[in-house]
């Protein structure tokens, strides 16, 4: 375990250590586990029933022990396919950083809020509200907007609408009418704007990324000083990160 930094709650702690010594045992009863923990085996089997309620440890019917989850599984998935696509969106990421000498994001998203997962900043210009692993409202961010345009109806509403509208700057998104009538234009052209909307002077385009279940998973986008990002501008930038989009979601698995 890395060194401990901040609070550690104990129960949650001890949670992960279960779960720790499934990594070279394929199967371990309450016994089993009580004494590699030394704790009482009523303890272990709270922290175990737990594990299993959230699909994370598997009880086997015939040896009564258990084993890691299909929710583990799932999670590695995910974190992997993300991983992929880093690594895939890369070289297009540093190609448009440097024709266009702006900050290249490449985002996913998590329950209504923007994730960035890798960024691309030019010396003489950085930006710094976006690191990589920081979140951000979907509403208020290109990145967002380009992946809410494509994501089901019942995502909006649990994540987007069932919240209160974050309002960063005056431009921002501030109503469920305003998002209707954004993520129709967005859905027409392609690509999203961020209009001032997060940071007063800072204008992005973007555009999604989608899967081979043609799921918006990511997002990529151009992030420029607002009197640099001039109609003529975006409109070119608009058609290089399209493309840009649409050969990333090629490369993992989107077939039109």
């Amino acid at each position: 375990m890395a060194n401990p930094k901040g609070v550690i709650i104990q129960s949650v702690a001890r949670a992960l250590d279960i779960l720790e010594y499934f990594s070279n045992r394929r199967e371990m009863g309450i016994s089993e586990i009580s004494e590699c923990m030394n704790l009482s085996k009523s303890t272990v089997y709270g922290l175990v029933n737990t594990l299993v309620s959230y699909g994370y440890l598997e009880q086997d019917g015939s040896t009564k022990k258990y084993k890691l989850g299909m929710k583990l599984f799932e999670m590695g998935r995910t974190v992997e396919s993300r991983m992929d696509l880093r690594s895939e969106a890369r070289p297009f990421c540093e190609m448009l950083s440097q024709k266009y000498g702006q900050t290249v994001h490449l985002a996913t998203h998590c329950e209504g809020e923007v994730v960035y997962i890798d960024k691309f900043d030019m010396p003489d210009f950085l930006i710094t509200y976006s690191q990589v692993g920081k979140r951000a409202p979907m509403t208020c961010t290109g990145v967002g907007k380009a992946m809410l345009a494509y994501l089901p109806k019942s995502y909006i509403e649990k994540y987007i609408l069932g919240r209160e509208f974050t309002v960063k700057t005056p431009n921002s998104i501030k109503n469920e009418a305003e998002l209707e009538k954004e993520l129709s234009i967005i859905a027409k052209k392609g690509y999203a704007q961020d209009r001032e909307e997060i940071e007063i002077g800072l204008r992005c385009v973007a555009a999604p990324i989608f899967n081979c279940k043609k799921e918006p998973v990511a997002a990529i986008s151009i992030s420029g000083m607002a009197n640099k990002m001039t109609p003529d501008a975006i409109s070119v930038i608009a058609d290089d990160i399209v493309k840009c989009a649409k050969d990333i979601s090629f490369k993992i698995g989107c077939r039109d």
